[in-house]
Formats: C-alpha cells, sequence, structure tokens
C-alpha cells in the first residue's frame, strides 16, 4: 500500500513550520506517512481590510529580510518542487534551517545557497522562481487553506477530514518519542471531535 498522505499547511517565516518539518523527518518512514506540503501566507490571512491586496502581487525586494513577506521563499518553494518531490524535500528543509536555525535573511542569496544544498539544478530553478505560475500557484494554495479553515502555520490535515493547529517548543530528540507525540495527536483528534483547543501558558518566547 502506498504511504498515507498527510496535509501540512505552512509559511517558511514560522518558527513553528520549522519544528514541524523536523517532526515530519523523524516520524514519515516510521508510520508510513508522505507529507504534502502547502503554502499558506500568514502576512495574507492576517491582513485586515477590504482594499484588496494580495502578496503574491507584490514585487519581490532584497530590503525586507522575510523575503517581501514571505513571498520569495513561497516562489522559490514552488520552484524547486517543479524538480521532484525528494528535491523539493530537501530545499525546503536547507531554507528553514537556514532562516530558523543559523538565522539568515530571507534574500536570494539565502534561497540560492539552499537550492545548492538541495542539488538542484540551479539554471532551471532560477528560471522557474521568475515565472509567474509560480505565484498564481501560492494564491492557489492559500485559497485552498482559507476553504478548509486553516488559521495559522503549521496546520495538519489528516485523510479523515481531522484538522489541527499545532505548536512545539521543540521537537522530541529521539525519534520513538516523536512517533509517539505524533501517533497521540492524530489519535486525540479521531477519538475526541468535541475537543477544540488545548493550550498551555506562555512564558516568552517560541
Amino acid at each position: 500500500m502506498p504511504p498515507e498522505p498527510v496535509t501540512v499547511y505552512f509559511d517558511y517565516l514560522c518558527p513553528y513550520a520549522w519544528r514541524a518539518a523536523a517532526l515530519t523527518a523523524s516520524v514519515a518512514g516510521p508510520l508510513d506517512l508522505r507529507f504534502e506540503w502547502v503554502h499558506f501566507s500568514l502576512y495574507q490571512s492576517n491582513h485586515a481590510g477590504g482594499d484588496g491586496w494580495q502578496l503574491w502581487n507584490e514585487r519581490l525586494s532584497d530590503r525586507d529580510d522575510a523575503g517581501t513577506m514571505g513571498l520569495l521563499p513561497f516562489l522559490a518553494s514552488t520552484a524547486a518542487r517543479r524538480q521532484g518531490r525528494a528535491q523539493h524535500d530537501a530545499f525546503r528543509m536547507a531554507l528553514l534551517r537556514a532562516r530558523h536555525v543559523d538565522h539568515r535573511p530571507f534574500h536570494l542569496a539565502t534561497v540560492m545557497e539552499a537550492a545548492e544544498e538541495a542539488r538542484l539544478h540551479l539554471a532551471c530553478f532560477e528560471r522557474d522562481l521568475a515565472d509567474p505560475e509560480a505565484r498564481t500557484a501560492l494564491a492557489r494554495e492559500h485559497h485552498r487553506g482559507v476553504a478548509e479553515k486553516v488559521f495559522g502555520t503549521p496546520t495538519f490535515r489528516f485523510p479523515s477530514g481531522d484538522t489541527a493547529y499545532v505548536r512545539l517548543r521543540q521537537v522530541p530528540a529521539d525519534r520513538d518519542d516523536a512517533v509517539e507525540l505524533f501517533e497521540r495527536l492524530r489519535g486525540m483528534l479521531a477519538d475526541y471531535p468535541y475537543l477544540e483547543t488545548l493550550k498551555r501558558p506562555r512564558h516568552g518566547g517560541n
């Protein structure tokens, strides 16, 4: 049987998305899961007003360390995905690590270094990064998340339709612990459909 698909809505700007990526890397093999990473813009989601502003219509600028409010990493991610699932997975992890571990800005140089680390075909990557279709793809994926009531990242959606926004303070260092955490999360969603929110008090930081 093919691996069970699980959708993850994410934003490269989100530190919780980085931790979710590290968690899924630990549990995908042992649990025979295939994670589908779908772009969801927190800037777009949090934009107030009816002025029709859309992130995917913005002009890219290196003056913003967030990569034009996250647009550059989204477009780069879409370009990387065209080279295959494994290549996209490697690129996504490299770019998330650059931001949330190495604290690099989302400038073009950072994106290109992640592409090199993932061993992408760089000429094709640069061509696809400039393709307007990447912006259309981002809009499509974001609206898919909106239709599924996504409001934050990372949000996991299972084939059963069970969906949850999950924030981790840290990722279990032990793979068995990571697997148990993920299984308990999935089981809780299935067993207690009336459980809507469970949140610890915050003591500062992420």
